[in-house]
């Protein structure tokens, strides 16, 4: 009866580091393995200050602990187990601000993020000139949104001896969007301006670049 026992506990034992050796190789392969992985589709796309919507290539995509790079048609895809993530997206124009959101992953979800860059018209400004230390101080109405950034101004006008001027950090349409913005709201902000001569008349073609961002999750 005792060498029976002793012939039982073995196989016993066997089985039982048969059944962890099994185990083991699951979670080896992760919970891919048992087929509990969510896809999360991304497209990103960029719509410019003529409103042209184009797909983003090189955005980066970072959700929990997966990252991917959109490819030439803007789209992305990550593969993570169910959970509560918080995901990044980022542009890959450094003077864009990046996205960040939590995102619920109970299923297989299609995720669309939009960078809106749009030149918004001043409902009001101010020019206080002090040479280099000037500043203006600006009104918009900044449309609905998930999100919104401003830039700085870009402000034109004539000096007091009817000269042409342009006030603005930098020589393109925008520079770094560092200002957040409360969308769907008048928001009254101030900013540093330089320039060589004193705006006396100030144009309505002055505006204020903005990023609008939209996300939307199916």
């Amino acid at each position: 009866m005792k060498v029976w026992h002793l012939t039982l506990m073995a196989l016993l034992l066997s089985l039982l580091m048969l059944a962890f050796s099994s185990l083991g190789s699951v979670s080896s392969s992760g919970v891919e393995g048992l087929g509990l992985v969510r896809k999360v589709n991304v497209k990103v796309l960029t719509a410019d200050f003529q409103s042209v919507v184009r797909p983003v290539e090189g955005a980066l995509v970072v959700i929990g602990d997966r990252r991917a790079v959109t490819s030439s048609d803007g789209t992305a895809t990550v593969s993570l187990p169910p959970g509560r993530y918080s995901s990044y997206f980022k542009h890959p124009d450094p003077r864009l601000s990046v996205v960040v959101r939590e995102l619920s992953v109970e299923r297989d979800l299609e995720v669309q993020v939009i960078f809106d860059l749009r030149p918004l018209r001043l409902a009001a400004a101010k020019v206080a000139w002090g040479g280099s230390n000037s500043s203006v101080s600006l009104e918009v109405e900044v449309p609905e949104a998930d999100m919104a950034f401003a830039s700085t101004p870009v402000i034109f006008g004539y000096s007091s001896d009817g000269e042409f001027v342009r006030l603005a950090s930098t020589p393109d349409d925008f520079s770094y969007f560092s200002t957040s913005l409360k969308p769907g709201e008048r928001n009254l902000i101030a900013f540093e301006v330089h320039g060589g001569r004193e705006v006396a008349v100030l144009l309505p073609s002055s505006y204020l670049p903005v990023q609008l961002v939209r996300v939307t999750v199916s």
